[in-house]
């Protein structure tokens, strides 16, 4: 039984940390972020400097492990998720370059 409890223990930690989303934003200038998480996010600000000027997104609400709780994800041009920029749903799409200050999945 001692042998069994640290591997469930690992496997347990594990499907904790997975995430049920994914959203990848990329730039002309070539910076790029990842965000995940396996609830709706709520309204997140992104605080980078120079602000990101975002051409290419990409969103995956699925994972193994989890249920999909999310559809949808939403960029917005100013903080505090106001003055939608975007929104769409699973996959991987080009933009014209826009300035991207917040973010929902949900």
């Amino acid at each position: 039984m001692k042998s069994t409890l640290p591997a469930l223990v690992v496997m347990l930690s594990l499907a904790f940390t997975t995430s049920a989303w994914d959203l990848d934003l990329y730039t002309p200038d070539g910076r790029h972020t990842h965000m995940y998480g396996r609830v709706n996010s709520g309204c997140v600000n992104i605080d980078f400097t120079p602000i990101l000027n975002v051409n290419h997104a990409k969103y995956n609400p699925d994972t193994p492990h989890w249920p999909d709780v999310t559809d949808t994800f939403e960029l917005f041009v100013e903080q505090n998720c106001n003055g939608l920029s975007y929104r769409n749903g699973e996959g991987d799409f080009e933009l014209t370059p826009r300035e991207i200050r917040s973010y929902q999945v949900y």
